[in-house]
C-alpha cells in the first residue's frame, strides 16, 4: 500500500506554476543581487580607501558594508518587509556623507547613475502602485542635488592631497561606469526574459483554452446529441419505446448536468471560491446508497457492483454529503466509462474512532483498462487527458479528478492512485470527520411526520422564463401545491398585498421590471413572515449565498433542479412553517 499522504503530483505542479504566474519577474530575488552587488563594490572602495592612506573614509564605507549586511539578514529572516528602501536610502546617506567627507573632487556622486538604473530593475510598474516608483527616484534626485550643493559649498573634511584625490575619482569613474553598464544590461536582460514568459504564457493559456473547448465541446454535444436524437426517434415511432426513450434522455440529461456543474465547480477551483458545508447525518446510510444513480448504468454493461461498508460507520456525522457525493460520482463515472468486464466495488472501512471523530478509508476501484504508471500524474490535471494506444483515442476530461483533488484538500485529505495498465485501478482516500451529537434531534427526525408531497402547501412562483415557469409549475402540480405564478418582482408584491395568504415564495434572481435581489427588499418588510427560496441558474458561491441569506432569502435552489430537490427544499422552508416546528 502506497503513503496516503503523498499530495497528488498535479497539486505540486499547480503550486509551482502559479508561483512563477504571479512571480515571473523575480524581484525578490533581484532586490538580494544588487544588495549583494552593492555589499561587494563597497567593501573594495573601502580596502582602497584605506590603501590609499584615507581612514575615514574607508571606515565609514565599512560601516556601510555593516549595514547592507545587517538589512540582507534581516531581510532574510523577514524582519523588514522593504529592502529596496532600504539599501537604496544607505547607499543616498553614504553618497551624501562622502561629499561632506572627501569634497565633489573624488566624484561620487557618479554612483547615482547606477542607483538610479536599478529602479526600474527592482520595481514591477504593472504591480507596484504609483508613488511607489516616484519615491525612489525623487529620493535618488534629491540625495544627488544635496551631494552636488555641498559639494560645491562645503570644504572636506578629510585631509588629503591631490594624488590620493585622483586615483580616487578615477576608481570612483571606473566603478560608476561598470556598475551602470552591468545594471543596464541585466535591466534589458531582464525584460527579454520577462516578455519571454508573458509570451509563454500566453500561448499556454491558449492551448488551455482550445483544450478546454474542445474537450468541453465534445463532452457537452455527446450527450445532448443523445437527447435530440431521442426526442426524433420518440416522435416518430409514437411511444413504442417510450420507458426506453425516456431512460436515454434521463441519462443523457443527468450526464450533460454533470458535465456543466464540472465546469461551474472548476471555474470556483480557479477563482477559490469552492468551499466545504458539513451538515449532520448518518454516514452508513449517506454511503449505502452511494452507488444508485450507476445502479442501472453498470448493470447494462454486464458488471457487478459492489458495495462494501463497515457497520462501525453507523452513525452521526457532520460532513459535507453534497461535496461527498460528487467525488464518489466522479470516481465512478469513470469506472464505469473504462471498465468493460469485471466489476466495480466501493469500499468504505473504519481506521480509528474516538470519542470525537471517525476516521475512514474509502476506496473505489474498477477492472477496466488501468492507466500506465508514467501517466498517473495526467489524470489529475485539468483538461489533461491519457492516451490509449490500444483503443486509439485519448480518454478522460481530467476535469473531474482535478475536483476530486480540490475536494479532498479542503478536507484536508488527498486521493492516492494505484494502477497499471491493464490491471485496473484503485483510487483511495482518508477523511476525519466529527461526530455529532446525538441528543440533537437531526434533519431526518424532524421529517419522520412530513408529508411526502405539498398538499396544502400554497406557494407562489415568481419566474419570468416561460419555460422555466412550464417546468416549475407542472412540478409543483405534480406534488399537489397550490400555486400562483408571477412573472417579475413588481407582479409578485401586487399579488402579495391582494393576498397574503402564501406559505413559501418561489423566486427566480435575474427578471425584468424588478430584479429578485429588489423585490426581496419589499417583501420583507412588508411580509416578513413568508419564507423566499431563491430560484436561479446563477454560479452561486458561498459569498453570494451568504449575500443572499442576509437580504432576506431563507434558501437557495438551483436550475436545473430535480423534483425531489425542489421538495426537499420546500418541506425544509414551508413544512416546518405550516406545522409550526
Amino acid at each position: 500500500m502506497k503513503n496516503l499522504g503523498n499530495i497528488a503530483p498535479s497539486q505540486k505542479n499547480s503550486k509551482s506554476y502559479l508561483h512563477a504566474l504571479f512571480d515571473i519577474k523575480n524581484v525578490p530575488k533581484r532586490t538580494y543581487q544588487l544588495g549583494i552587488a552593492t555589499l561587494a563594490a563597497g567593501m573594495l572602495l573601502s580596502v582602497y580607501d584605506l590603501w590609499l592612506g584615507l581612514l575615514v573614509s574607508a571606515f565609514l564605507v565599512a560601516c556601510f558594508c555593516f549595514a547592507v549586511l545587517m538589512f540582507l539578514l534581516l531581510k532574510y529572516h523577514q524582519a523588514i518587509k522593504n529592502l529596496k528602501i532600504a539599501i537604496i536610502s544607505t547607499v543616498c546617506g553614504l553618497l551624501i556623507l562622502l561629499v561632506c567627507l572627501e569634497g565633489i573632487q573624488t566624484e561620487q556622486y557618479l554612483y547615482f547613475f547606477p542607483l538610479m538604473v536599478t529602479v526600474p530593475i527592482l520595481i514591477d510598474f504593472k504591480e507596484s502602485k504609483l508613488w511607489e516608483p516616484l519615491v525612489y527616484i525623487l529620493l535618488i534626485i534629491s540625495s544627488f542635488s544635496i551631494c552636488i550643493f555641498l559639494g560645491l559649498h562645503l570644504s572636506p573634511l578629510e585631509a588629503f592631497n591631490a594624488q590620493q584625490a585622483s586615483k580616487l575619482s578615477v576608481v570612483n569613474r571606473f566603478i560608476a561606469i561598470i556598475m551602470t553598464i552591468i545594471f543596464a544590461t541585466s535591466y534589458i536582460v531582464f525584460e527579454k526574459k520577462y516578455i519571454h514568459e508573458l509570451l509563454n504564457q500566453s500561448k499556454l493559456a491558449i492551448d488551455a483554452r482550445t483544450r478546454f473547448l474542445s474537450t468541453m465541446g465534445h463532452e457537452l454535444r455527446t450527450p445532448l446529441n443523445g437527447i435530440i436524437g431521442t426526442l426524433n426517434l420518440l416522435r416518430q415511432d409514437h411511444g413504442l419505446y417510450k420507458d426506453e426513450y425516456f431512460q436515454t434522455l434521463i441519462y443523457c440529461s443527468d450526464h450533460m448536468l454533470q458535465q456543466v456543474n464540472n465546469i461551474l465547480d472548476f471555474n470556483r477551483i480557479e477563482a477559490d471560491k469552492l468551499e466545504i458545508h458539513p451538515v449532520k447525518l448518518n454516514l452508513y446510510q449517506l454511503l449505502t446508497n452511494i452507488g444508485m444513480p450507476f445502479t442501472t448504468s453498470i448493470r447494462e454493461k454486464g458488471l457487478d457492483l459492489i458495495i462494501d461498508i463497515d457497520q462501525k460507520l453507523n452513525s452521526m456525522v457532520y460532513v459535507d454529503d453534497l461535496r461527498l457525493i460528487q467525488i464518489f460520482n466522479n470516481l465512478l463515472s469513470n469506472a464505469l466509462k473504462f471498465t468493460q468486464q469485471g466489476y466495480i466495488k466501493v469500499e468504505a472501512h473504519c481506521l480509528n474512532i474516538s470519542p470525537t471523530s471517525v476516521e475512514i478509508r474509502f476506496m473505489v476501484e474498477d477492472t477496466g483498462i488501468g492507466i500506465a504508471k508514467n501517466d498517473h500524474h495526467k489524470v489529475f490535471e485539468s483538461f489533461e487527458q491519457v492516451y490509449d494506444r490500444d483503443h486509439d483515442k485519448n480518454i478522460g476530461t481530467g476535469l473531474g479528478l482535478t475536483i476530486c483533488v480540490r475536494l479532498l484538500k479542503l478536507m484536508n485529505s488527498n486521493i492516492t492512485l494505484l494502477s497499471e495498465k491493464g490491471k485496473g485501478s484503485k483510487f483511495l482516500f482518508d477523511i476525519k470527520f466529527n461526530k455529532a451529537d446525538l441528543a440533537s434531534p437531526t434533519l431526518s427526525d424532524m421529517e419522520i411526520n412530513v408529508p411526502e408531497d405539498l398538499s396544502g402547501v400554497n406557494v407562489l412562483l415568481v419566474e419570468d422564463n416561460q419555460i422555466n415557469m412550464m417546468v416549475a409549475k407542472k412540478t409543483l402540480s405534480n406534488l399537489k401545491a397550490v400555486i400562483t405564478c408571477s412573472f417579475n418582482g413588481k407582479e409578485a408584491i401586487e399579488a402579495l398585498i391582494n393576498n397574503a395568504n402564501y406559505d413559501i415564495i418561489l423566486m427566480d434572481l435575474e427578471m425584468p421590471v424588478m430584479s429578485g435581489y429588489t423585490a426581496i427588499l419589499h417583501i420583507k418588510k412588508m411580509f416578513p413572515n413568508i419564507p423566499v427560496i431563491a430560484f436561479t441558474a446563477s454560479l452561486v458561491d458561498q459569498q453570494m449565498l451568504t449575500d443572499l441569506l442576509e437580504s432576506g432569502f431563507s434558501d437557495c435552489l438551483l436550475k436545473p433542479f430535480k423534483p425531489q430537490q425542489l421538495l426537499s427544499a420546500i418541506k425544509k422552508t414551508a413544512i416546518p412553517k405550516q406545522m409550526n416546528i
